[in-house]
């Protein structure tokens, strides 16, 4: 085995809407790495490149991009983690949490009817994760969903109200969860869980 094999970390991919719900699962996962890896656990959230915040923070009364636009600047943003914080990591041996990854994305783009091709081409640079976790989004009340602030789905949502579409959102919402609901199903994706043995012995 080869000593960049030895120190290579893993990467563990949390999907979800968003909100409070995924912020305490992210804490959850964080804090069972770190309690059997201190020196080797972290986490790379949503909107590092601070796109988003920019858009939300920028002019008003143009109209919000299409879900292609927004899956372009997702793209983006995780680009950006990935030079910045998750490919660092790994290579210094560090298991990184990162909220959200890939599936998220793919699961809005599918459901506002973009093409899966499509959306593996654009995907195409990121790893493929380690192990890939989710939050259960039925769950979820209406009154407990994230913002656009914290939310990539959410922002989503808001933008697509604004734009020139006539977007069905709850619809696009439905098809989300439903999603990943199948990837779930095929054993892709698995529920954020107490304990979490199994994110241990993923990282180990």
């Amino acid at each position: 085995m080869t000593e960049a094999a030895v120190c290579k970390g893993s990467l563990i991919a949390l999907e979800g809407s968003g909100g409070r719900s995924m912020a305490v699962a992210l804490r959850q996962m964080e804090r069972t790495l770190r309690h059997t890896h201190p020196a080797n656990a972290g986490v790379s959230a949503w909107d590092a490149s601070a796109i988003f915040l920019q858009i939300r923070d920028g002019a008003r009364g143009l109209a919000g991009p299409s879900p292609r636009a927004l899956i372009l600047l997702y793209a983006a943003d995780l680009a950006f983690r990935l030079r910045w914080q998750i490919r660092p990591a790994l290579e210094e041996g560090v298991h990184v949490v990162t909220a959200p990854y890939i599936e998220t994305a793919t699961a809005f783009g599918i459901a506002a009817g973009l093409s899966r091709a499509w959306l593996k081409a654009v995907f195409e640079f990121a790893p493929r994760a380690d192990s890939c976790y989710r939050v259960p989004e039925s769950t979820i009340p209406v009154n407990r969903r994230g913002t656009p602030a914290d939310s990539f789905l959410e922002f989503c949502f808001a933008q697509m109200r604004g734009s020139r579409g006539a977007w069905q959102i709850e619809d696009i919402r439905h098809g989300f969860d439903g999603y990943l609901d199948r990837l779930e199903a095929r054993g892709k994706c698995r529920l954020v869980t107490r304990p979490m043995s199994d994110l241990i012995s993923t990282a180990g």
